[in-house]
Parts: structure tokens; sequence; C-alpha cells
């Protein structure tokens, strides 16, 4: 493993850890469950994170983990909290997806590369895994009830478990103290010698380098000059041919005749009937490019009325007694005052 390794690997398993350790628990149900997964997770992430770039290591980390052996299904003895009940009811690949959007806070496309599934797969587990009301919608209170309980318990990790984690980091990716400045002896004094010592003939000067950084500068520099010079000539002959291509194909005096107008064939496009049948709508709200706006109604709609209630604070008080009794004036009134 590389020197500058287990630095940089012990701080994105910091930044992991704890999210790790919950959608482990919450996978499987069980505490000790969920913690033999992790170590075993993390003690396959060292190896693979001396192989691969950094890049890679979030989607290796979660792949790892997702696909251990005690998270492929629930633990015969699984207990969930009362709050993440709804845990208890999904199957295993459901319950996954969404573990991975709520507890590990990916987003659909790298859960997706997580379960080894495309993106179409991943919505549809999302879509059934989704806390749904009593007419089999998805419950928008329910999803951040869902979330904030998730959350919460990421918070509430006891010092006993965050030191246990530590250890498993540090077992890993231990932290390597810098070394000290290495101390240089004093040069011992000599004592001057009656005859000075016969100097010996001085070393080659070492060989340097060939420029080639100079060298592939010059090059790029001198393909520039040429592309913007064959681009001047191209444009100055283009500018020099017009004239004589112009008079070739239109009449004696050099001008070009009109051509009749192309007949453009316009048909209607066919509707797809088949497109609403594809998708429920359920798959729409959680596909929605807004869905956190449409999960949460009442910041929707305060951000909607943000123009006028900036407006309104910022108005003198005459005004905002106005807009009031305005707002408050029946609508036949207001329809007469127009």
């Amino acid at each position: 493993m590389p020197a500058d390794v287990p630095a940089a690997l012990s701080a994105f398993l910091r930044g992991v850890e704890r999210r790790g350790i919950v959608l482990a628990e919450l996978q499987c149900g069980r505490r000790e469950t969920g913690e033999i997964a992790m170590a075993a997770a993390l003690r396959a992430f060292g190896q693979y994170a001396s192989e691969q770039p950094m890049a890679e290591w979030p989607r290796g980390f979660w792949s790892l983990l997702a696909s251990a052996p005690p998270l492929r299904q629930a633990h015969p003895e699984a207990r969930w909290p009362q709050e993440m009940d709804w845990l208890a009811d999904l199957s295993d690949s459901d319950r996954l997806a969404l573990l991975l959007r709520l507890a590990a806070g990916l987003d659909e496309e790298d859960a997706a590369a997580v379960m080894g599934i495309n993106q179409v797969g991943y919505r549809g587990a999302l879509t059934r895994a989704c806390p749904r009301d009593e007419a089999g919608q998805p419950d928008a209170a329910a999803w951040r009830a869902l979330a904030e309980a998730i959350q919460q318990h990421l918070r509430a990790l006891s010092p006993e478990r965050l030191a246990h984690l530590s250890r498993l980091r540090e077992a890993l990716a231990p932290d390597v103290p810098e070394p000290a400045p290495a101390r240089v002896a004093p040069e011992p004094v000599q004592a001057p010698s009656p005859s000075p010592a016969p100097r010996r003939p001085r070393a080659a000067a070492a060989r340097r380098p060939f420029p080639w950084r100079q060298v592939l500068i010059a090059a790029a520099v001198l393909l520039v000059l040429a592309a913007i010079a064959g681009g001047w000539w191209y444009l100055h002959q283009g500018r020099l041919a017009a004239p004589a291509t112009v008079g070739a194909q239109g009449g004696g005096d050099g001008a070009q005749p009109l051509r009749d107008e192309a007949q453009v064939q316009v048909e209607p496009l066919s509707r797809d009937d088949e497109a609403d049948k594809r998708f429920s709508q359920a798959e729409a709200v959680l596909t929605h490019p807004d869905f956190d706006a449409l999960m949460d109604p009442q910041g929707l709609a305060l951000a909607q009325r943000a123009g006028f209630l900036a407006w309104y604070a910022a108005a003198p008080q005459d005004r905002q007694r106005e807009a009031a009794e305005a707002m408050n004036a029946p609508a036949e009134a207001r329809d007469a005052a127009q």
C-alpha cells in the first residue's frame, strides 16, 4: 500500500463509518449481525482501496457492504425500532434500496450501481419501499418521519460503538506519525596538514535530461500557428472563389437564381398510449425532479409565495395595509375596483 493511502483511507472511513454501521444494522435487523458485516466489509475494503483510485472508493465501499453475506437477508431474530417498523414489511432488496437513499445518502445513479441494477430497476425498488397511505399512494409525511428517524439513529450512536468503529478503522489505516527531522552531526574539525593534499580530478557533471517539456510546448505552439494560418488561407481562398462560383451558376450578371421553396411534409405525431401504462402515479412522484419539494407541501407553498412575502416585508406600512385589505376584501369588491 502506498505511503499516502493510509491517511486518505482513514479520512474516508471517518466519513462513512457511521452511515455504514446504521445501514448494516437496519438492513439485517440486528445490531450484532450488522457489526459483523461492517467489520467484514472494512477488511475487504482495505485491499480494494490499495488497488483502486480514490474516485472509485465510495461505490466500492457501499458495494462491499451491501453484498456482505449477513446483509443479504434479514436475521431470523430481526427487530426494528417502533418508528422504523415499516422496514420489517419490505423485501430485502427494497429495504436496501430505501436505506441506500436515506441512510447512506446516495443518489439514484450510485445506489443503482451499488445494487448492480439499472436506474429503472432502482426506481421500481424505491417505489415499492416508499411508505403508503390508506389509498395506496406515497405518503409524504410517513416518508419524512422515516427519514428523520434514521437520521436520529445516526446521531444517537453510543460512545462504545463509536470506539469500536475507531478500532476497526485504525486496524486498516493506522495514523502514521510524521518522522522527526534527522539531526545532522557536526563535522569534525581536522587538523591542518603540513602540505596540501593533491586534488582529485573533478567528476564529470551529471548529464542533463533532455528538455521534453520545452519541446512539447514549442511543438504545440507551432501547431496552433499552423492551424491559424491554414484557417486564414482557407477563408481568403473562399472569398476569391465565391464570385466565380456564383457567376457560373447564375445568369450573365453573376446573380444566383432563386430556387423554389422546398416542400415540407408535416405529419402529426402519434400518441403512445402505452406510455401511461409503464409508469404508475407513485413512480411519477418519486422520479419527479422536485421530489423533495413535493414531500414538503408547506415548504413548497412558502417558496411559491416567497416573492410576495419579500415585497410585503420591504413595503411601507401603508402599502402593507392596502395589500392586507385587498387580500381580505370580497371577490365582488375586488372585481368592482378593477
